[in-house]
């Protein structure tokens, strides 16, 4: 009997904080909402009111900042032609990333014991129909999550088969364990992110 309860015991401190992700408790804000639903753990893209906290705000001196080293910006590739993309980042603690579609936003933003972002990154490619065009954010030709643990700080994502002829810009998303954009103690601030630009031909 003894042993049972021991064990039992031992069973679930090892249960891990992703197996409990659940939605919050319903704020007031949220519930003086009508008609409006809440965070559940999968994405609605018409939009959702979320009663989540914030959570763990890391310090100035830990703020995520990304650098693309490849392909250069301005770079000409050919058309069809796999190429890397790879992507430097400081002060983000990769490798953690939950199921989008069923964990988005069900936990705060958390920092390791450094006082870093627990979290992951993104490359994202638009096509550029001119210079002065602003892109639509639901239209990209690539879209990757980066949800490995990067080496030294660096990560390279293949682009499989190229691009078709154009003008593109790739950039980096970086966001949270439960995919919140990761949030920061100072509004005066670097980039946490990066874009290029490229043409294929």
């Amino acid at each position: 009997f003894t042993l049972g309860i021991t064990l039992t015991i031992l069973l679930f401190s090892l249960i891990s904080p992703i197996d409990a992700l659940s939605p919050p408790p319903s704020s007031d804000f949220c519930k003086n909402l009508t008609g409006v639903p809440e965070l559940n753990g999968t994405q609605i893209p018409s939009g959702f009111c979320s009663s989540q906290i914030m959570g763990q705000i890391p310090s100035d001196d830990h703020i995520p900042s990304t650098l693309i080293l490849a392909p250069s910006n301005e770079a000409g590739i050919s058309v069809n032609q796999t190429f890397n993309v790879t992507v430097k980042i400081t002060n983000l603690e990769t490798g953690h990333f939950s199921d989008p579609k069923t964990e988005y936003y069900l936990e705060p933003q958390t920092l390791n014991e450094d006082g870093v972002v627990l979290g992951h990154s993104h490359i994202v490619i638009q096509l550029l129909t001119s210079e002065t065009d602003v892109p639509n954010s639901k239209t990209f030709v690539f879209f990757e999550g980066l949800n490995d643990a990067f080496t030294d700080g660096v990560f390279t994502q293949e682009v499989s088969g190229g691009l078709p002829a154009g003008r593109y810009r790739i950039c980096t998303l970086s966001s949270t364990f439960t995919h919140q954009p990761v949030i920061m103690p100072v509004a005066k601030r670097g980039a946490q992110d990066d874009c290029i630009r490229i043409t294929v031909s």
